[in-house]
């Protein structure tokens, strides 16, 4: 009977091996594509079978900074500016006097240095002096190029070619010649010889950052005092909030203090973007404040679901709600939890909180409010139902 047995399970073991033996070889000589086609299919299934047990998540979110607040409103300083389009002149003394002549046979000319230090801003460079007296015409060359010759008295203006200047810059005054006349003779005294460089001094637009919590939610009031530099009429300027426009008016050269409304829509959790913009002038803005509508005492408040096969889970305690938050740094975070009205309180160092939270669940909607007695960062916040 025993020896029956040894061999009718030898029998079994055989035919089990011939047909795993028969599959191997079926899925070997099968196309390519057949054969990929088997194989996805079965990690497919797997894969649905393994998804089955992960948790189901009920609530997902990232509030971000939570602070607390005495008030309904929040307000928030932000740096001064200084916009200007104008232009900034460097005079340099070159000489006191110079004295020119020229004669058939002799000939007093001079030579000035000068240097320009910044080339690449440079809008124009002038040249000032006042002739006393002068007789034939009047030679100017700058770095051996001809910019000026003709008669010239009074205050003379000559406008030096930016494309002949360098840094390092000659100017030779002369005067014309007599002709063959031996006993005539040209000549010219100046007086306060002085160069003039004119440099276009630019910034039009500056942008300030500043920080929104998920708690100030609502329409804002951006304030801001106006300061004029220097005379400049017309200038206009113009207010964003990250990217839309919310102000735009022509400024007068009159102290004054200024106000934009700001709609919820133009503003973000996280950071913000506020940029002033001129189109000439020279203006200071400062003492600029956004007051926005926040949640008194600084909570945020969440919904979520729950389906009736999700709660008859939790019945039958197959399953627990389980309130998740995640931390980006070890310092004290203290809070007032509250889910559904079923307050309890927060206080923990740690990067992560975890609190099981099956009593305070309903079937259908569900609220939660978080409110901050500290200052402190919620990088995620979820909601599970766990095994």
């Amino acid at each position: 009977m025993r020896r029956g047995q040894v061999t009718s399970g030898s029998s079994v073991a055989v035919l089990v091996f011939l047909i795993a033996l028969f599959m191997v070889l079926y899925i070997l000589m099968l196309p390519p594509a057949d054969r990929d086609a088997l194989l996805n299919q079965n990690e497919d299934d797997m894969s649905s079978s393994s998804s089955n047990l992960t948790t189901d998540v009920l609530l997902e979110q990232s509030p971000g900074l939570l602070k607390p607040f005495d008030s309904n409103t929040m307000r928030h300083k932000i740096d001064s500016v200084n916009l200007y389009l104008k232009e900034e002149p460097i005079i340099s003394d070159l000489a006191n006097s110079l004295y020119l002549s020229k004669a058939l046979f002799s000939e007093d000319k001079r030579q000035l240095l000068f240097n320009i230090d910044n080339l690449n801003d440079l809008e124009q460079v002038n040249l000032y002096f006042l002739v006393l007296e002068g007789k034939g015409n009047l030679i100017v060359n700058l770095n051996g190029i001809t910019i000026y010759e003709d008669k010239s008295e009074g205050l003379a203006n000559i406008l030096l070619p930016t494309d002949l200047l360098s840094e390092s810059n000659i100017l030779q005054f002369r005067v014309s010649s007599p002709g063959w006349n031996l006993f005539s003779k040209n000549h010219y005294n100046l007086r306060d010889i002085k160069i003039r460089e004119s440099y276009e001094m630019t910034n039009t637009k500056e942008t300030r950052k500043f920080i929104l919590t998920e708690q100030e939610q609502g329409d804002a009031i951006l304030t801001y005092y106006i300061f004029c530099n220097s005379m400049n009429t017309g200038a206009r300027l113009r207010v964003f909030m990250n990217n839309e426009e919310i102000s735009s008016e022509i400024l007068n050269c009159v102290g004054s203090q200024k106000y934009a409304d700001v709609n919820e829509n133009y503003l973000e959790n996280g950071e913000n973007t506020l940029m002033f913009e001129i189109d000439k002038g020279d203006f200071l803005i400062n003492n600029i404040e956004l007051e926005i509508e926040s949640d008194e005492g600084g909570y945020v408040n969440y919904k979520f679901s729950i389906t009736e096969d999700e709660y008859d889970d939790l019945l039958k305690e197959d399953l627990d709600a389980v309130l998740s938050m995640e931390f980006n740094d070890d310092d004290e975070k203290k809070a007032t939890i509250s889910v559904n009205g079923n307050e309890f309180s927060m206080d923990t160092e740690d990067i992560d909180y975890e609190r099981i939270i099956t009593n305070y669940v309903k079937e259908g909607n569900n609220f939660i409010k978080i409110t901050p007695l500290n200052e402190f960062n919620v990088d995620e916040l979820t909601i599970k139902l766990e095994d």
